[in-house]
Parts: C-alpha cells; structure tokens; sequence
C-alpha cells in the first residue's frame, strides 16, 4: 500500500513543485536509499530486473531512489534531471487475466527506476514506462517471499518535473495516462482515472467489449469503474486514505511546503471523528496515509520510507531528497543529494563494510545494527510497546534536529550554486546530528542491538 502526493506551482507557498510519497510495505522489509550514477553502459548489456532481463539504454540518467533491499527497482526516486516519481500498487481486472495468461514480467518498481534512468521529463518517463509495460508485461510478486498469485499486483506510477505531473494506472499491459498541470493530485491504491486523459493504450474500449467488461454503450469508457477488480478487491482499504491526502492538499492549498507536506504524511486523521479516544497510530483502526503493522494483520505493514521533494522551476539543480525511515510520526526527515557523497549507514541495509560507499548495485544484505533503518525500526517497536509516552518523548528529542535541517537546507539553497562538497557536509552534519538523538533514545530506553534473519521483525 502506498499514497503519492503532489502539488503543482499555483497550489504552493514559493511556486515550487512539491511530491511527497509514503512507501508501504511488509514490516521487516529493510528500503536503504539507494543511489545509481548515470552515464555510459557497456554495449550489449542488460539490466537483471526481479523477473525478467532488459537491454540497458546508453547513456542513462543518474538515480537515486528506496528499494527493498532485495530489488533492483525503485519504489520512490530521483533523477538528476529533476524527474521525481513513486508507484502505487491497484488490483485489477486484468491483474487476473494476467495471472492465467503471462510469464512473470516487470515490477512496478522496475518500471519505476527506468523510467527515472531514461527519462527527462515527468512525460518522457511515462512513455518509457508504457514502452517497456506493452513489450514485457508486469506480472509476479512484488513481496519477498510469496508465490506470484499472492504477491502480484498492478501499478499506478505519479511522476513529475518542474512543470507538470503525470499519473499513469495500469491493468495487465493495458493503461491510461493523466497530464496534472495545475493544482493538486494524489494517488492511492485504486483507479482513479475515470473518463479524461491525455493518453492511453490504443484497444482499451475494444478489449473491455471483448472481456464482457463494458457494453460499449456510446456513454464513454470509465477506466477505473470498468478496469478495477471490484470482485476481489474493496476500495474500503484504499479510499479513506485517498480522499484524505485529497482533503489535506486541498485544505493548505497556496500554503504547501516541504514542512506542510511532511506534516500530511505524518496524518493519522487527526482532528477528525475517526481519531476517537481510543484510537492511537501504534494499535490501528483504519489504514492511514502514516501506516502502521496491525496487531490484527489487516495492515499491508508499515511505511518503510517516506519522502518528499520540492522543484525549482527556476533552478535546474537536481533537488533535495528528503527522507525519512519507516512511519515518519516516529522518525524525522533528512535532506540527501545526487551529488553528494552519501554515508553507507543510509545506504545499506546491513552485513560489514558499513564505512565504504557501496557498489552500484549492493549486496542484497538485510540487517546491521549500524543501519540507520535497522535502528529506526528498533526504536518504532519500542514505542509500539509504550506507545503515548514514548511517542511524545521521542517527538521532543527529534523535532529539533529535524528543524535544524530544514535550516540547513535552506541556507545551502541560499546560496548562487552549492557545490557538491558543501552538500556533502551538509549530509554528514545530519546524519551526525540524528545518529546522536537515536543513541539517546537507545540508551535512555536500554535498546540492545536487535538480531534479526533476512526478512523478519526485529
């Protein structure tokens, strides 16, 4: 489960463009911030995707993005051309043809992070999306683990640039694309698109006569009521939390910012009738856009990533990617840049070698006690045991630091061109700075280094 936000320039304090995604997955899922440099590839390769193998492109756009440890797709990134983009998992009808008919193909995260490799804009990451979706298909699971049937699911992707945004729904290799040029605009995990967009797969009114899917009345194709597995999927899973982030980006219209946007991300439907005084994050009622694991299991697990990034429309600068790991109301944002020089204890999930930059593609590793993640997930258990109390003694500790890197960040854009040494101090003064509050917080509640297998809860 995931939510996807953005705001266009008219919808923002300072005209800047602002997305923001949560990234939910199975708790226990480690998703360090990867980074990829761009360039050339060597002649002839290919990219080993989950499932499949795909020609490599030459040159490539440098990338960096959250992938579960075990992926080699994205499920939130960046490129250095200021494309920004998440994807969304949706249930469809043609997710079940797909699952009689197709081979395993392309993940949602896969088709993610080449459409951020290959794309300069927010459109142009689009058409490399549906290119490689009609020519390889998406089908198989997306969850370490599970069989493909359980695990698998289609994919709606919102990407943006300095000028637009683009959301893209898909069902098996067919699609649909909407072009967002002013305003606000969130996806969640259901169709959305209904009878207007810009473009889609040239038989979709066709194929849904084939499938008994729609008379073909002259009424006008409704994609997501059409396309959507109402069957076998209820929306009651995804439509609160949509029409939430559409009611709080509506709600701060002209007055979104970074710190607005991590404010939403945080919601848990505060302030509302389904905040009742029993209610707290840590024993969910309801599925938030901040997610939390369910003691009952009706939760798809945590957030695992949270992120949210501003474009200058007058900047062409890659911008700052701010992240923060797993549900951001018990952990705090950290600004990071393409071209900084980023710590390995943000970059790996685990094993030796913390003190080294990884490789471009790092070993599928998945615990040490010196990840920052692996250490945010000590600490979000530790509060779900304690929840009211440590909750509140955890915000006073971390809204601090978390203040003085939105500081920070705003000197160093401050100035006419940060150069990649200054981002790079930047970087090492915050993880610094948090690498103190958490071994506050360790010692004050006498955290022992967690053992955990591949896979499984601290």
């Amino acid at each position: 489960m995931c939510d996807v936000l953005v705001a266009l320039a008219d919808a923002t304090r300072n005209g800047k463009v602002l997305f923001g995604k949560n990234s939910d997955r199975p708790a226990g899922e480690c998703q360090p911030l990867h980074y990829s440099p761009g360039g050339k590839r060597r002649p002839g390769s290919a990219v080993q995707c989950s499932y499949v193998s795909v020609p490599e492109a030459d040159p490539v756009l440098a990338t960096f993005g959250c992938r579960p440890y075990w992926c080699w797709g994205y499920e939130t990134g960046l490129n250095e051309a200021g494309v920004v983009g998440g994807n969304a998992a949706v249930f469809t009808r043609g997710l079940r043809l797909a699952g009689k008919q197709e081979k395993p193909g392309l993940t949602g995260m896969d088709l993610l992070r080449f459409g951020l490799e290959r794309g300069e804009t927010a459109e142009q990451g689009v058409e490399v999306i549906v290119h490689l979706l009609e020519q390889y298909g998406q089908w198989g699971s997306a969850v370490q683990g599970q069989d493909h049937p359980a695990g698998a699911y289609d994919n709606s992707f919102l990407l943006a640039d300095r000028k637009e945004a683009w959301v893209l729904e898909t069902s098996g290799r067919r699609w649909v694309a909407e072009r967002v040029t002013s305003g606000v605009r969130s996806i969640s995990n259901q169709l959305s698109i209904r009878n207007q967009w810009a473009k889609a797969s040239k038989d979709l009114p066709e194929f849904a006569r084939q499938q008994g899917w729609w008379s073909g009345d002259g009424s006008g194709l409704d994609w997501a009521l059409v396309y959507a597995d109402h069957d076998h999927y209820s929306r009651q899973v995804s439509h609160l939390r949509w029409r939430r982030s559409q009611h709080l980006l509506q709600g701060h219209r002209g007055a979104l910012d970074a710190p607005t946007m991590m404010h939403i991300l945080r919601d848990h439907y505060e302030d509302t009738f389904l905040e009742g005084p029993q209610f707290h994050p840590y024993l969910p009622y309801f599925m938030t856009l901040c997610m939390h694991d369910s003691p009952a299991g009706f939760t798809w697990g945590n957030t695992a990533t949270s992120v949210v990034v501003e474009l200058d429309p007058h900047n062409p600068a890659p911008p700052p990617f701010w992240l923060a790991y797993l549900p951001p109301c018990t952990s705090l944002y950290a600004a990071y840049f393409l071209g900084a020089r980023l710590p390995a204890v943000i970059t790996r999930a685990g094993t030796a070698g913390m003190e080294v930059q990884p490789p471009r593609e790092a070993p599928k590793d998945d615990f040490s006690e010196k990840s920052f993640w692996w250490r945010c997930h000590r600490l979000l258990e530790e509060v779900c045991k304690r929840p009211l109390g440590r909750h509140r003694e955890l915000r006073t500790l971390f809204d601090p630091v978390e203040k003085n890197n939105l500081a920070r960040v705003q000197e160093l854009l401050a100035r006419p061109s940060p150069t990649a040494n200054e981002q790079t101090r930047l970087v090492e003064a915050e993880v610094a700075e948090m690498t103190a509050a958490l071994e506050t917080l360790e010692q004050r509640w006498n955290l022992q280094p967690a053992r955990v297998g591949r896979g499984a809860r601290v």
